[in-house]
């Protein structure tokens, strides 16, 4: 498939089961939103194409590192999540292919499964770091649900920020691949339709090529600036 002139793609998501929607509702606490609007888990693989499809296989885990400058509000401090109990194999093959990623490389990936949700006294800030680039090859966004809200708007938008020059509301079963070295993304707030409270699934995927991988001892060291020595 491959992206579009501009860098990005949409596509559909394959059905993943009924055990990775139960998921959600099993996900732990985010304890570095300073709040209780994000539930988290966090799995990292490699990735290469084998007898005909792309065969994910799930790295020993470590801790999630973050360079600052793609994240001034928690990067540069290792952050601690639990890891994925389901693998969604059919979304990952999706993005490969939605992607295009060369068949004869390995490739890294970062997989997150999360929840957002919106409540009295719960503010849904989806994006907590603002508009941003992540510092991976290609990221992508998948939507497994939305229930009971408004928001959660996707953007892309020029390097550096500005006014977005693609905007969409993922519905549940769709999903978004993109450049990520070539645009800034976000996804605006949600908010609660009534007092019963609100949510988004959302899967977050980033890629990158295995000899760039962000992933392993000496990656953290690159990244973390000493701050679990001085913590």
């Amino acid at each position: 498939m491959g992206l579009n002139g501009q860098g990005f793609a949409i596509f559909d998501v394959p059905p993943l089961g009924e055990a990775a929607l139960t998921e959600f509702e099993k996900l732990p606490l985010d304890k570095y939103t300073g709040s209780r609007q994000r539930y988290r888990r966090y799995s990292q693989f490699r990735l290469t194409h084998e007898g005909g499809a792309w065969t994910p296989r799930v790295l020993p885990h470590r801790e999630f590192a973050q360079a600052r400058e793609y994240n001034a509000l928690v990067g540069g401090q290792p952050r601690s999540f639990e890891p994925l109990n389901v693998v969604p194999e059919p979304l990952i093959r999706a993005a490969a292919e939605a992607i295009g990623l060369d068949q004869d490389a390995s490739w890294q990936l970062n997989v997150h499964q999360v929840r957002i949700v919106s409540a009295p006294g719960v503010k849904g800030v989806a994006v907590p770091e603002g508009p941003h680039r992540d510092g991976h090859h290609y990221t992508v966004t998948a939507v497994s649900r939305r229930h009971n809200i408004s928001g959660g708007e996707t953007q892309l938008m020029p390097p550096g920020g500005g006014q977005p020059f693609f905007r969409t509301v993922l519905q549940p079963g769709q999903a978004i691949a993109l450049n990520d070295r070539e645009m800034f993304h976000h996804a605006t707030d949600i908010d609660h339709l009534d007092d019963s409270g609100g949510l988004r699934d959302v899967w977050l995927i980033a890629v990158n090529p295995w000899d760039e991988r962000r992933y392993g001892e000496e990656w953290e060291a690159k990244v973390l600036e000493g701050q679990r020595a001085s913590a």
